[in-house]
Formats: C-alpha cells, structure tokens, sequence
C-alpha cells in the first residue's frame, strides 16, 4: 500500500462515525435592511443564494432603499430633495459553523444606483429635478445564519464602501448597513463517503 493509501485509510478510521454529511443548500428569500445614510434608511429586497458544502456561500441581493427627505437651498432656489438607492450585487462568503449557527464572513460587491428627485418648495423656486448615478460597490459583511424551522434567519452587518455620486447635493454614500434576511433552504446535494 503506498503512502497516500495509508494516510487516506488512517484518516476514514479516525473520523467519527457520528458526523452529518455535509449539505449543498439553496437559500431563497426576502431581506429587510437599514442604513444610517440619507440614501438608505430603510430597504427591503429579494435574496437568492447557494452554501455550496456549506463551506462557501454564493448568492445575489437586489435592495430597494426608501432612503429620505430633507429640504436644501442653493443658488437655483429652495427645494424638497429626496435621495434613495439600490443594490444590484453579488455576495461571496466562507461559512463556519459553530454549533448549531454558521457564521458567514464575505463580501459583496457589485453597483448602487442612488437616485434623487428634487421638488420646489415655493412655486417660481425652479423646475421639478431628477437624477440619478450608478456607483460601484464593495461592502465587507459578517452575517449569523439561525435555523430556525424550516426558515434561515440571518442578521447581516455590511459596511458600505460605494462611490460617490456625482449629484446636485451631496449623498452620503458610505456607511453601515443592518440586515435581516429570512431564507427558505433547499438541499440541493449531499456529499457521501
């Protein structure tokens, strides 16, 4: 027997003979998230995702944010300016489970569309304004999957690296993002010896 024989032999005999197989899930579902920023406030979207292993997490996220108001003056006049984003994204993660939660630690990346839709104040301010920018994003995020029967419950924390917008009045475009998703997994392949 050569030396990869043996070494594969020794390890089957010192695996316990108690351990699950491990899954390939995947995860549907709807997210709720909030921001600090004045583009985001609060969001909801739709999440679609794979745990291939349950080792490596890969999925996409669409977020509309509500984003909010607030009244800005400038040399054109005075005006209500509203601000408001969505994410178009990929999320690549490394799951680790600890007991009976797995923690996910990734990445997403992919685009934000911030909008802002400026209205007169005062009839004779000025026109009706709208505009809007696509800006890259990158956000490092950490998130707690939680089973919870037959439901995933995952709260997310990402920080927000997006770009800035080139818009009339300033967006802030970086910041924290809270994050609930609620997921239904679907084994979708188990690994046998």
């Amino acid at each position: 027997m050569s030396r990869w024989g043996v070494a594969v032999a020794l390890a089957q005999a010192l695996l316990p003979a108690g351990v699950a197989a491990q899954l390939g899930e995947a995860q549907y579902g709807v997210i709720g998230s909030y921001g600090t920023s004045n583009a985001w406030h609060g969001g909801a979207g739709l999440i679609v995702g794979v745990g291939a292993g349950r080792l490596i997490y890969v999925g996409a996220r669409w977020v509309y944010y509500f984003g909010s108001s607030a009244v800005q003056t400038d040399t054109g006049g005075t005006f209500d300016v509203r601000d408001r984003a969505q994410i178009f994204a990929a999320d690549v993660g490394l799951q680790y489970p600890l007991g009976a939660t797995e923690l996910v630690a990734g990445v997403t990346i992919g685009a934000v569309r911030f909008a802002q839709h400026a209205e007169p104040v005062s009839p004779g301010t000025g026109p009706l304004q709208s505009s809007s920018r696509v800006e890259f994003l990158l956000a490092p995020n950490l998130s707690v999957q939680l089973r919870v029967s037959p439901f995933l419950l995952i709260p997310e924390f990402v920080y927000s690296f997006a770009g800035s917008p080139d818009l009339r009045w300033p967006v802030q475009h970086q910041g924290p993002l809270l994050s609930l998703r609620v997921v239904l997994p679907f084994e979708v392949q188990r690994i046998r010896r």
